[in-house]
Order: C-alpha cells, then structure tokens, then sequence
C-alpha cells in the first residue's frame, strides 16, 4: 500500500494556491496545512488562450494566476485561498494591462483579483512547488523586473516620435506590397526619395 498523491480538500481549513506559468502553461498546486506540512489537493495544468499567448512574458503570469483561481475554486467551495505568484501580478495589471487587455477582459481580472473576498495573492521567491511540474523544456528564464522587462521590450524607441524632424538633410519615402503567386507569398518593399530609389528589395 502508498499513501496517495493527493489530499482530500478539507473544506474547514484555508488553501493555498501556488502558481508558475511556463511555455504558455498555466501549472498550479494547491495544497492545505497538514500538521507542520503542507498537503497537496490538487494539481492544475491549464493551457492559455490565444489571445493572451500574444501578450509579454510577465503578463501571461497574469492571465494563468486567474485561470488557476478560476480552476481551484472548484475544489475550494469558497474557501479563502492564498495564491503565491514570483510575479507582481496586481501592479503589472494595473500598470501595463490597459495596454494590452480589452476593457471586459481588464475588468474580469480585476474582479477575480481584486474584488473577491476569498483570495489573497502574495508574491514571494520562496521554491515554488509548481515549478516543479513537468513540462516538455523545463529552460526557466533568469530574475527579472516585471514592468522594467515590458518597457524595454515592448515599448516603442526612444529617439521615434510622431512629429517630422526639424530641417532634415533628407526626406524618405518607403512602400511595400505583397501577393500570391503560384502558392506561395511574395513580398517586397522601396525607399525612395522624390526623385529616385534610394533602395529595393524582397522579403522572403
């Protein structure tokens, strides 16, 4: 005989809910105070929708603590969950999800986060059990700063804006065009000036 691998969710003690998104994988343990121990009641492996693939790395954290919430309410019957995120889930939300996130979706976050009296979200550093489900490359990415990470990647350059440069030594134009041509894509682009192609070329 082996002891199971998972508890039974004892309904008169809180949960504890431990988060880790890998590889577009939203992984989850949930788990109840044993004695000294922690027990595990239920594992969770949700994939992310399409929508929120496309979204920066720190913001998938985001989308997968609310699809684990919404799959271990199932088992919690309402009891108060503490969720552990190793992101700033609430600040990236609140900070960088209006650019991202459509309004209906922004506020069903903000409702599951935010609004429901039976979650806590803690961030920590602490070994996160979730880390530790298997997933096909288990490459995890290095410490990183939440919005610092978005604003450089994510944001436009610096030196770009939407007024023209005062008294520029050139002035450039740029095209580009694409087709279907047996099957297959084609694709080219121009920069020209008013008289002349300064460049030309393909994209393949």
């Amino acid at each position: 005989m082996m002891a199971p691998a998972l508890g039974l969710p004892d309904l008169t003690k809180p949960f504890e809910l431990f988060v880790h998104e890998r590889q577009h994988l939203a992984l989850g343990v949930l788990a109840q105070w044993l004695g000294s121990w922690k027990r595990p009641v239920g594992y969770f492996s949700k994939q992310l929708d399409t929508v929120s693939k496309g979204w920066p790395g720190c913001l998938h954290a985001v989308a997968a603590t609310v699809l684990l919430i919404q799959e271990a309410r199932k088992l919690t019957m309402g009891q108060k969950i503490v969720v552990y995120v190793p992101h700033m889930v609430i600040t990236v939300l609140e900070q960088k999800g209006g650019h991202w996130l459509s309004p209906s979706r922004m506020l069903k976050y903000q409702v599951v986060l935010l609004e429901q009296d039976d979650v806590e979200l803690k961030t920590t550093a602490i070994v996160n059990p979730a880390m530790f489900l298997s997933t096909e490359n288990p490459t995890e990415k290095l410490e990183h700063d939440c919005l610092l990470t978005i604003e450089q990647v994510y944001s436009s350059r610096p030196d770009l804006t939407d007024e023209p440069l005062k008294d520029p030594d050139l002035e450039l134009f740029m095209d580009g065009s694409s087709f279907v041509q047996e099957g297959r894509r084609m694709a080219g682009y121009a920069v020209v000036t008013t008289d002349k192609v300064l460049e030309s070329g393909t994209l393949i």
